[in-house]
């Protein structure tokens, strides 16, 4: 039975032998040329992501038409042309509203005018109202005081004694004589006012009188003098009552009147001002600046079906987006990396980034955001490629003319090591969960070792354990090679020597 395996084994190699020799497969491998091999490296291994995308500004401000009305476009800046912070964008038809402005300011010239008057009359109508109020309660208390001084003291003086009531004449006669003197010297240095001096003048005439008459009326006083005085005094006393408390009532009500007439003007001027400010910031709104350098867009990109109105004449109306100004200052590349390798990237990773637009140009940056799901989903075939969204910021790009929107290659640094072993990517080859390098060394044909990678770029890969610095690794699989160069030619039996080979340690593709 072993006799049969091991003749069945040679005829079978055998005729493997003979097509790897009839197709070149042996040649093919025994003659690599040096330039199909790559020596294992030890040195410093940067791992980088490339990945295109396109430059856009990080930030974008909309401009809006805040005004709380309606207005037509009568100037207005041309789309994509640059401008700096503060530059004149649009303007919109304020002929109304300057119209409306001047006469609520001559209102409010009017207003004020009238709202001073208004002021001054309420301030004359206080002091008025005092002085009304003072000279009432005076009169009250001069009344009550003549009740009682007559009731009290003249009255009583008469009755006792005609001699007495005489002499009590004379010396009111003589006081109000010299109570009038003063009067009129005070009058002249402004102590007292002319009623006062006039009315201490009938009170020296009446002291006259009194004298003059003492005699006369004593004989008929219990009669006629007493009785009547007393009515006229308490007549007086009521007089007076009454008459302060009318005054108070209508300097209270006159007052009243004065202070609803300031009230109301002030609250018009209020009124005016108010509505002055409103259109002279309709005004001012009614003229748009750019809040940031950059280029102009017309409308809002996610409201494109508004950039009809956006011309001369066109009507725009409170909360219109008029528009769009990326600010270039601080640009940013944004790019699409596959799911493979979205765990490598993270926040402030360094980028450089280049431009074709722009040769020679390198800028720096780094990655500020991360999509944490999946945006861009392409289909190729029946496999589903997921994209992440990576942001990348740029640095110093103030003063340099970027124009968002063009072509930028990103280069993320992931990794750095300085002191590893390498070789190329394609030297490495995959099969059955395990990584191989065909070596070359003595012998003629390239032996396959048992690898095990670990951080690799674009490039290279580290070759952590089964190679040493100077090995010489194949570019490609040299299986490969033989078996498409012997499909090409239509051996077929390739097939089974190269199953053959494996099984015995040859070289077998992957």
């Amino acid at each position: 039975m072993k006799t049969i395996i091991a003749i069945i084994i040679i005829v079978v190699l055998g005729g493997g032998v003979f097509l790897l020799r009839g197709t070149g497969g042996s040649k093919d491998q025994s003659t690599v040329p040096d330039n199909m091999l790559f020596e294992a490296k030890q040195g410093k291994l940067v791992v980088t992501i490339t990945e295109n995308g396109s430059l856009n500004a990080k930030k974008s401000k909309k401009i809006t038409f805040e005004a709380q009305r309606s207005g037509n476009i009568t100037m207005l800046a041309e789309e994509g042309k640059t401008v700096e912070e503060g530059e004149v964008i649009c303007k919109l038809e304020t002929t109304k509203l300057e119209a409306e402005l001047q006469e609520l300011k001559l209102n409010i010239v009017q207003t004020e005018a009238d709202l001073d008057t208004a002021k001054t009359e309420l301030e004359i109508q206080q002091s008025e109202n005092i002085a009304t109020i003072e000279k009432a309660r005076i009169a009250l208390t001069k009344a009550k005081k003549e009740l009682e001084r007559y009731r009290d003291g003249t009255a009583p003086k008469e009755r006792r004694n005609a001699e007495v009531a005489i002499k009590e004449a004379q010396t009111k006669y003589s006081r109000a004589k010299k109570k009038h003197e003063d009067s009129v010297k005070l009058l002249e240095q402004n102590y007292v006012n002319k009623s006062q001096v006039e009315q201490d003048q009938i009170e020296f005439e009446r002291s006259d009188i009194q004298l003059t008459g003492a005699q006369r009326d004593l004989e008929i006083f219990d009669q006629y003098t007493y009785p009547m005085a007393m009515t006229d005094k308490n007549t007086a006393v009521s007089d007076a009552t009454r008459g302060l408390g009318n005054s108070e009532k209508r300097a209270k009500s006159t007052l009243r009147q004065k202070e609803v007439r300031v009230e109301s003007n002030g609250s018009r001027l209020t009124q005016l001002k108010k509505k002055r400010d409103e259109v002279e910031e309709a005004i001012g709104k009614f003229t748009l600046v750019a809040p940031s350098p950059g280029i102009v867009i017309y409308g809002d990109p996610e409201e494109p079906w508004y950039r009809s109105n956006i011309k001369l004449g066109g009507q725009v109306w409170s909360g219109f987006t008029l528009f769009t100004i990326p600010d270039l200052r601080v640009m940013k590349v944004q790019v699409e990396v596959h799911e493979a390798d979205i765990n490598k990237i993270k926040t402030k990773q360094r980028v450089t980034v280049t431009m074709d637009t722009y040769p020679g140009l390198v800028l720096e940056g780094e990655v500020t955001k991360i999509a944490t799901i999946a945006g861009n989903r392409e289909r190729g075939g029946s496999d589903e490629v997921k994209k992440f969204t990576v942001d990348i910021t740029m640095e110093s790009t103030e003063g340099l003319a970027l124009k968002p929107g063009i072509s930028a290659k990103a280069e993320i640094f992931i990794e750095q090591r300085d002191d590893v072993l390498y070789v190329p990517m394609q030297s490495v080859f995959f099969e059955e969960g395990k990584h191989y390098c065909f070596v070359k060394r003595d012998g003629p044909t390239p032996v396959r070792i048992e690898v095990k990678p670990d951080l690799s770029n674009d490039s290279y890969v580290q070759i952590a354990e089964g190679l040493s610095e100077g090995d010489r690794v194949l570019l490609y699989n040299p299986i490969l090679r033989a078996a498409t160069e012997a499909l090409a030619r239509g051996d077929k039996p390739l097939t089974v020597a190269s199953e053959l080979s494996a099984s015995t340690g040859a070289p077998r593709g992957d």
